[in-house]
């Protein structure tokens, strides 16, 4: 059964198929990405659509070609390229799409302008629709024209039915011009810097028009500063406060930065078939939250191709219109390894193979019984068009686990289990950051990368929190050492390096200095928290401690039916009528009303900012289940990160 979630997106998409009939389709990568979930590429060809391209201003359509649809997250990069590709065709029918709310899009065209007047009585819609309908027409330069602009929220993907993530927004992090902490504990929206602002103002113009369209009213609570700034955002903005007045279904929205617990994103430790292809698979081209698996060994030809040059089109393992895809997907979040290994082999048994060994009882199915299976179609255009889901996604598990990136991956694993016992066992004088420098000495003969060492790096300090302090000579140590290491791989660490710029190891020094001070200011960030500040447990079995999370620790308490306090959850009032009636309550009544939980409404939604892993996802939802309570909680975040990718969005680089 199809969620709410899934089917907003759907209607949406629909809406869009609706108006691409003979034109040529010009679409950003971010947009293309939520295509990709929805169906790809060949929705917008059946459709109707002459032509897909990139929205380039290198691109222009064909002389022929006089309608255009422009599918675009509305950026003034990429109305700017709107402009140059109109004025460089022979368009007289523009439609442009706008996948951000547009009256965050007017507030962005008139940066520098006063134009509070325009935003409280509710113009702003209107005067960017004007705004751009003039852009158009200006770019045509024909007497005869028609332009159209309107907004279709296309912001969101659903990889399951209890899961979102938000593609146009997987660069946001809870960052404060590239700091973890503001300068300032009073942080306002006008206290970042545009584009932290911006990205701020679409996420909640996204989530008001999915609350719209589903009639939610919500509740917000929220731990961590960026999470209070989108809150009140959400909580005053003209557009939110108008849909709360038409609204009927309240549900609770449950905001959290990532950044107060980076153990999770960071952990190699991971049951997840998902968090595994994620972090040893290259990223899907444009893509934030897709794999790329090569499929040459479905070629006859003999591919040579080098990594980072792709020759031919890479398959992927989200398949929407094949349910058997989606559900073999589900598998790869939900299941153990050995479960989606014994669901793909069964499903390429069932295909109709002429050369194929048949379906047979094994004890454990191995990548190479999977191989045989996929090899017997190689060349077999009928089967291959028939079933590319399962093949790409059986071509997948398998390169992951034959991935010379896993071998290093596990080794990561078992190092980062012995820091957590040596951690639990000695936590006021311990020794693991001296270990630590003695792995980053001796990567290359472990066959070891430096980033994946940085990212358990990161790891140590989250995990530990305030609750170590770590020898001074150790951290000293620590620093020297990442010095050098920076230096020698700079080549392959360090990725915004101007081309032709020379890395000197005075750079490099620098470099591990801002290391060691951003990793400081990760072991403060759960400081303030009450109930959460500790994300190391005892065992349940009593026997050594393990690490539970703070997602995990929130939503274990959420759906806890004894309701303990949640102190370190923030409520967002309702507004001044709220607060008199609290008042007013308090005066006339013998007991004031008790503090509002999450789960006095139906419908739960936890939002983090920041990313989440697929074994979060599996374990929160278990949590859920396992509780016994009949609300619906659903999982929302910018993306899906791995290990490295989380050490980069947090550290100096």
């Amino acid at each position: 059964m199809s969620s709410p979630l899934k089917e907003f997106n759907k209607n949406w998409w629909i809406e869009v198929y609706n108006r691409i009939i003979g034109a040529i389709v010009f679409i950003d990568d971010c947009t293309a990405e939520s295509l990709h979930w929805d169906g790809g590429l060949f929705n917008l060809l059946q459709g109707g659509a002459v032509g897909v391209k990139s929205l380039s201003p290198f691109e222009f359509g064909l002389k022929e070609q006089h309608k255009a649809v422009f599918l675009t997250q509305a950026t003034s990069n990429q109305l700017q390229s709107i402009k140059d590709i109109v004025s460089n065709s022979n368009f007289t029918h523009c439609i442009l799409i706008s996948c951000a709310s547009l009256d965050v899009v007017y507030l962005e065209l008139n940066e520098g302008k006063d134009v509070t007047d325009v935003i409280t009585s509710g113009k702003a819609v209107s005067e960017a629709t004007k705004e751009l309908e003039r852009m158009l027409k200006d770019a045509i330069g024909k007497e005869q024209y028609a332009v159209e602009v309107i907004y279709i929220p296309l912001f969101s993907i659903t990889p399951t039915n209890v899961l979102f993530l938000t593609p146009p927004y997987h660069n946001m992090y809870p960052k404060y011009e590239g700091r973890l902490k503001p300068d300032s504990n009073s942080v306002d929206l006008y206290s970042l810097s545009h584009n932290e602002r911006s990205a701020i103002r679409r996420l909640a113009g996204g989530l008001n028009s999915l609350f719209e369209s589903l009639s939610y009213k919500e509740e917000i609570f929220y731990m961590g500063q960026l999470s209070s700034l989108l809150a009140g955002v959400l909580e005053n903005s003209p557009v939110c406060i108008a849909r709360k007045k038409t609204c009927t279904t309240p549900i609770s929205l449950v905001i959290i930065d990532r950044t107060l617990d980076l153990c999770g994103v960071t952990s190699h430790s991971t049951e997840s078939v998902m968090d595994r292809m994620i972090a040893v698979l290259p990223r899907f081209p444009g893509h934030s939250n897709e794999v790329a698996v090569d499929m040459t060994p479905l070629c006859q030809v003999t591919v040579v191709s080098h990594p980072d040059d792709i020759q031919m089109s890479p398959g992927c393992v989200y398949h929407a219109n094949d349910d058997s895809c989606l559900q073999t997907y589900d598998y790869m979040i939900n299941k153990s390894q050995k479960e989606v290994m014994l669901d793909l082999y069964n499903k390429l048994s069932k295909l109709d193979l002429p050369k194929s060994p048949g379906l047979k009882t094994l004890l454990k199915v191995t990548p190479q019984s999977v191989e045989k299976l996929v090899a017997v179609s190689k060349g077999n255009n009928e089967i291959i068009c028939n079933h590319a889901g399962i093949l790409q996604q059986a071509l997948g598990v398998v390169q992951m686990i034959k991935s010379p990136n896993r071998s290093q991956f596990d080794l990561v694993t078992s190092l980062e289990k012995q820091v957590i016992e040596n951690l639990a066992a000695s936590r006021e004088s311990t020794s693991v950051l001296h270990q630590l420098s003695h792995l980053i000495k001796s990567r290359k003969d472990r066959g070891l990368q430096l980033e994946n060492l940085l990212a358990l790096l990161v790891h140590v300090y989250s995990l530990t929190g305030a609750e170590v302090v770590f020898n001074k000579q150790h951290e000293d140590q620590l620093q020297e050492t990442l010095s050098v290491a920076i230096f020698e791989d700079h080549k392959t660490l360090l990725t915004n390096v101007e081309t032709g710029h020379i890395v000197t190891p005075e750079e490099c020094e620098q470099i591990s200095i801002n290391i060691m001070s951003d990793l400081k200011t990760i072991s403060q960030m759960r400081n303030n928290l009450q109930r959460y500040n500790s994300v190391l447990k005892q065992s349940e079995n009593g026997v050594g401690h393990e690490y539970r999370g703070v997602l995990q620790q929130l939503v274990d308490d959420l759906v806890n039916t004894e309701r303990p306090d949640l102190p370190d959850l923030r409520h967002r009032n309702e507004g001044i009528k709220d607060l008199l009636r609290s008042g007013l309550n308090i005066l006339t009544s013998k007991k004031a009303r008790g503090a509002k939980h999450p789960l006095d409404n139906q419908t739960v939604i936890v939002f983090v900012i920041g990313g989440i892993t697929a074994d979060e996802c599996k374990q929160l939802n278990r949590s859920v289940i396992t509780s016994g309570i009949d609300n619906n909680v659903i999982i929302g975040s910018t993306k899906f990160v791995n290990p490295v990718d989380a050490m980069r969005d947090v550290l100096t680089l």
